[in-house]
């Protein structure tokens, strides 16, 4: 009888030792099996999180290459442009309006500076990336007018290119689907250079 028990007994843990194995075995491959369809979900859920991030970045691109561009162009209309049409900088000496010429040089290097903001900004950005071109000719003619601003004489053929430079890429950009919208900066980003 004991050895039937025995037997018995051995029959029960062997079948259980299998049983075991096979759970173990059914549960490894079914735990690979979703290992890897956890980690393709995992992969496709980082591409398409990829996808939404670098076309979220390209929006904000855009959005700071807008901003930039519309506070470059509102000061540079506001203290230089509208100056320039009054008569302000006549004979091309700024010795006369020295409240004017002052003004013009701070504006002029507000807008050059976030003119080179709005450049940076539009690199990541391939709806505005082709309005870089001109974009940087004008940061370039910004610099040169700061210079005469600050030493109290301006270029009169400068400002109007300008100004025409500032045409052509609002127009372009419009072209682009994207308005620029200008905007005047407060004396106090003015004053402290964008």
């Amino acid at each position: 009888m004991r050895s039937s028990r025995t037997r018995l007994a051995l029959l029960v843990a062997l079948v259980a030792l299998c049983a075991f194995a096979l759970v173990g075995c059914g549960s490894s491959s079914s735990s690979s099996s979703t290992q890897a369809s956890s980690s393709a979900q995992t992969a496709a859920s980082a591409t398409t999180q990829t996808g939404t991030a670098t076309t979220g970045q390209s929006h904000l691109a855009t959005a700071k290459f807008l901003l930039h561009s519309g506070l470059a162009f509102g000061a540079f209309h506001r203290w230089i442009y509208k100056p320039y049409k009054a008569g302000n900088f006549t004979g091309g000496n700024l010795g006369k309006h020295k409240a004017a010429a002052a003004k013009a040089a701070l504006a002029a290097l507000f807008a050059y500076h976030e003119v080179k903001l709005a450049v940076e900004a539009g690199k990541s950005s391939p709806t505005v990336s082709k309005l870089l071109a001109p974009l940087t000719a004008l940061q370039s003619k910004l610099q040169t007018l700061t210079t005469g601003l600050k030493s109290g004489t301006v270029d009169p053929a400068a400002i109007t290119s300008a100004n025409a430079d500032i045409g052509n890429v609002s127009s372009a950009a419009s072209a682009a689907g994207q308005s620029i919208k200008e905007q005047v900066p407060s004396a106090g980003q003015l004053l402290s250079g964008g």
